[in-house]
């Protein structure tokens, strides 16, 4: 936490998702996740929120307020407001503390791309896992391994109290859970199933430890639809062999397209990737063993990956906006040169512009045939690419370089840069 750096605080999640909808993860990805929230609620699974809008909108509201929790928060604001420094060599004294290090210009992009990035692919993840989860819990109604009274629960619907102090944990993704209401004096509940998502690679032993423990957790008890069903009242397993059914679910992996095609949209012509298309129709359901399941989504790790950049970037332009908003005083925060943009064109040009200030010292680097065998190596197996040149710095993953260079082809934008933060009033 940086003490008295001239920060504003940003808008909370319920603000900044409150008129999002859909159009943000493309045409396809957001109809499908609007029908399959149209599904699962038609069916009986029970959310947090009662309609698809809500629980889009929560979903990211949950993502949010991850990530402004998180100790990298400000340090994230400041390389939006400030930013890495724009020349090659070191920061002169009259900029210490006005520019970010190397170091913590490489912390909030990994930040940007391994904690933001990956909070928002989870989010839609989960959110297709509803209704892929609905129809196995169906199949199984009607095959007699489940009571027809089992519910499907999403999310934060299912609640746990810590092991100590105030206060609830999120618990597994989703719970199959059967509610005994005939004593209403004392109600049970029973843990029937547990379903385990990851939006990424994780390996089936990973997953399966991750499903026991949050079966174990349940022992603590349980807060369901705003009832506390303390441990003593929460029956692990269904049926005379307290049964629970264990489901992994994960994205497929088809590639997204390499295949390129120009748009003409007035008088301006701009060559676009082709919309992702999931080469199924439908889930894929996998019997792995007694009582277990996993679930390959239609959709694939890299389209997500893709919905998950959008959405981090729409997220970095709403906290750029609300950056260079004016104050109460009156006062404008933008650079003079700056000074015809809007808030939000601000915004869209601060990430831009400062996502090209973090490469750019590598770039010149490289075009001036000073990099080493060594950097010349890793910059190859990164392959990272902006304006025809490759891009390195050791302090970044891989894919957060890529992430980096891809964002100058983010919604056609281009940053304004040069000369102007010379001049910028960045206090």
């Amino acid at each position: 936490m940086i003490a008295n750096d001239g920060l504003r605080p940003t808008a909370s999640g319920e603000l900044l998702a409150d008129s999002v909808s859909f159009d943000l993860l493309g045409d396809q990805l957001g109809a499908d996740v609007e029908s399959v929230l149209k599904t699962s609620l038609a069916a009986g699974v029970v959310f947090p929120e009662a309609d698809p809008v809500s629980i889009f909108q929560g979903t990211l509201q949950a993502s949010i307020r991850d990530i402004e929790a998180d100790n990298r928060g400000r340090l994230f604001q400041r390389f939006l407001r400030d930013g890495p420094y724009e020349r090659d060599g070191k920061i002169p004294p009259e900029l210490h503390g006005k520019r970010l290090t190397e170091e913590e210009t490489a912390e909030a992009i990994t930040f940007i791309y391994s904690f933001m990035v990956n909070s928002f692919k989870g989010a839609v993840t989960e959110l297709l896992a509803s209704a892929a989860c609905q129809r196995l819990m169906k199949d199984l109604v009607l095959a007699g391994s489940l009571p027809p009274s089992a519910r499907l629960y999403v999310g934060d619907a299912v609640m746990l109290p810590r092991k100590s102090g105030k206060g609830r944990l999120k618990g597994a993704d989703l719970h199959i859970l059967v509610i005994d209401s005939h004593n209403p004096d004392s109600p049970r509940i029973t843990v029937a199933g547990v379903a385990e998502v990851k939006s990424g690679r994780k390996s089936s032993v990973a997953m399966s430890r991750q499903v026991e423990k949050h079966i174990l957790s349940a022992r603590r008890g349980l807060h369901v639809a705003g009832v506390d069903y303390p441990g003593e009242q929460v029956r692990l397993g269904h049926g005379h062999t307290d049964r629970i059914f264990r489901i992994t679910v994960q994205p497929s992996d088809w590639p997204l397209p390499r295949t390129l095609r120009f748009v003409t949209t007035g008088e301006t012509r701009q060559l676009t990737l082709d919309p992702p298309t999931p080469p199924w129709d439908e889930d894929q359901f996998i019997h792995t063993g007694d009582d277990c399941w996993h679930v390959s989504l239609r959709w694939s790790k890299e389209a997500l990956a893709a919905a998950a950049f959008e959405m981090t970037f729409w997220y970095m332009e709403k906290v750029g906006e609300i950056i260079y908003t004016k104050t109460g005083d009156g006062l404008d925060p933008k650079p003079q040169e700056w000074a015809e943009m809007t808030p939000a064109e601000a915004g869209r040009n601060a990430v831009k512009m400062m996502l090209y200030y973090a490469i750019r010292p590598y770039a010149i680097k490289e075009e001036e045939g000073m990099l080493s065998k060594k950097e010349a190596q890793v910059m190859q197996k990164a392959g990272g690419k902006c304006s025809g040149r490759k891009i390195w710095t050791r302090s970044l993953p891989k894919d957060a370089i890529r992430m980096v260079a891809g964002s100058f082809d983010h919604s056609g934008f281009h940053p304004v840069v040069g000369g102007q933060r010379e001049n910028a009033n960045r206090g």
